[in-house]
């Protein structure tokens, strides 16, 4: 199971990379064909719009900690964590995030849910 979790993380870290996300043949691959998304924004998008968006977004890197796993079938887990961008030497854009990724019958693993939350940081 470790094993699984650790591919998981991998591939969502992945995802936080600019130059993952502009490369349509990587998301195609790796969204789900029907890949769901309530965005941070509070925007919902499907497979489609997130390929559009996704080719358009500027350059950035999002940086993501404490992941949690759970295996939620034997072709599906759940993973939570925390993510933030650094602006000027700061953390910004922190975010609460959920995935639900299902292995397909190629026993590829796909993003099949993704949601992105707004938190607010208390000052130290």
């Amino acid at each position: 199971m470790n094993e699984i979790f650790e591919l998981l993380i991998e591939l969502e870290k992945k995802l936080h990379s600019s130059t993952n996300r502009h490369n349509s043949d990587f998301l195609a691959e790796i969204l789900h064909e029907d890949f769901f998304e309530f965005c941070r924004s509070g925007v919902s998008t499907n497979k489609l719009d997130t390929l559009a968006s996704l080719s358009e977004e500027e350059p950035k890197q999002i940086y993501s900690e404490n992941y949690t796993c759970s295996m939620l079938g034997d072709d599906s887990v759940l993973i939570n964590y925390h993510s933030f961008e650094l602006e000027e030497g700061l953390e910004i854009k922190h975010t609460n995030r959920s995935s639900l990724w299902l292995r397909n019958p190629a026993n590829q693993w796909q993003l099949r849910f993704h949601q992105g939350t707004p938190y607010k940081t208390e000052a130290l």
